[in-house]
């Protein structure tokens, strides 16, 4: 089992940064010329969010990666101490910056923690482990969203429609379908039916129109099976400890938002659980974005899903919470990556 480390160095570059930040630029631009009602004063907008929305925005910022911190931890099972798992956090926050949703970071994440000291087998099982309970988040907490809010999480727009072809349901449900395809494969795999699955998988190798991938095939078939040797044999705590974490830390990252609304506009107890979910709805229909980060879509589809809570606010708000939520990231990729790579390459 190899890791692809050219690969991961190239996604792993502070020139990285430059793509994301100009199309978030130059959606920020298109958005700003649409709208008539976006000029200067509406701009100066920006100032009247309270300082305290601010911090605490910040608070809940610095909370998930702490919690993310002792998940990768949990999950290491004493591989990582704190600063280990940290600079891990950090590393694969910029890689998820970088790197369009609809690809995923998977690849880089296994590369850090392989370089962080682990050998390539266990990397492949952390990393899977840590994506898959991103998306058991996404598959049962979506559906809650729904329900509870008798589907006005997700918020229907023309103009979305109209200019994208497809309505803010379709690409959710798009987005659904592939993580549920995704989650059904990985925990059978991984979980449930490892040998039946390695077996269904070398079969497919052998099929004459799949002789191209075949080795390739049959060796993520052993490292799959491998890698279910390694989940199976983990207790019920840990399991609930992760369950815990992975909630709590994505309910914390969806907050920061919350945060910041309450910076310019009064909301009740009903409405924060309304922001909760229609913000972590947003997440789905971003996770099918094809531009690194999301960069562009988040700003692009931000209204339809907040202005309803935000009124003239709405662009304002949609341009501090991509600074404060996203920005850091490509940052200290480009200020401390250099200095981190050039350690982790040293390690053999």
């Amino acid at each position: 089992m190899e890791v692809d480390s050219k690969k991961a160095l190239r996604t792993l570059n502070p020139r990285s940064v430059w793509l994301p930040v100009i199309i978030g630029l130059a959606i920020v631009t298109f958005i700003a010329f649409r709208d008539d009602k976006i000029n200067e004063e509406s701009l100066q907008s920006m100032l009247r969010i309270s300082i305290l929305a601010i911090v605490l925005a910040f608070l809940f910022l610095i909370s998930k990666d702490l919690l993310n911190t002792a998940r990768v931890k949990l999950v290491g099972n004493g591989a990582f101490g704190i600063k280990e798992a940290l600079q891990i956090v950090f590393l694969w926050e910029f890689a998820i910056a970088v790197v369009p949703p609809i690809i995923g970071p998977i690849a880089v994440v296994i590369y850090i923690i392989h370089k962080h000291g682990v050998d390539v087998g266990r990397a492949l099982a952390y990393a899977l482990l840590l994506a898959m309970m991103d998306n058991i988040f996404f598959l049962t907490a979506s559906p809650i969203a729904l329900l509870l809010t008798n589907g006005a999480a997700l918020p229907q727009s023309e103009l979305i429609q109209n200019e994208l072809g497809g309505s803010l349901s379709y690409f959710f449900y798009l987005s659904y379908g592939l993580i549920a395809f995704y989650i059904s494969f990985k925990i059978s795999a991984l979980l449930l039916f490892p040998s039946a699955v390695k077996n269904l998988l070398q079969w497919l190798a052998r099929l004459p129109f799949l002789k191209k991938w075949g080795a390739r095939l049959s060796n993520r078939a052993d490292e799959l099976y491998e890698v279910s040797k390694e989940l199976r044999g983990k207790t019920i705590s840990f399991w609930l400890k992760l369950v815990g974490l992975t909630y709590a830390l994505w309910i914390v990252k969806l907050g920061v938002l919350n945060m910041l609304v309450v910076g310019f506009v009064p909301i009740s107890l009903i409405e924060h659980l309304m922001l909760l979910s229609r913000h972590l709805i947003m997440w789905l229909v971003m996770l099918v974005s094809p531009t690194p980060g999301s960069a562009g879509t988040a700003e692009y589809i931000f209204p339809a899903f907040f202005e309803d809570f935000l009124g003239e606010y709405t662009f304002v708000a949609s341009l501090i919470w991509r600074l404060i939520s996203f920005y850091p990231y490509l940052i200290i990729g480009a200020l401390i990556l250099p200095s981190w790579i050039k350690k982790l390459v040293g390690k053999k």
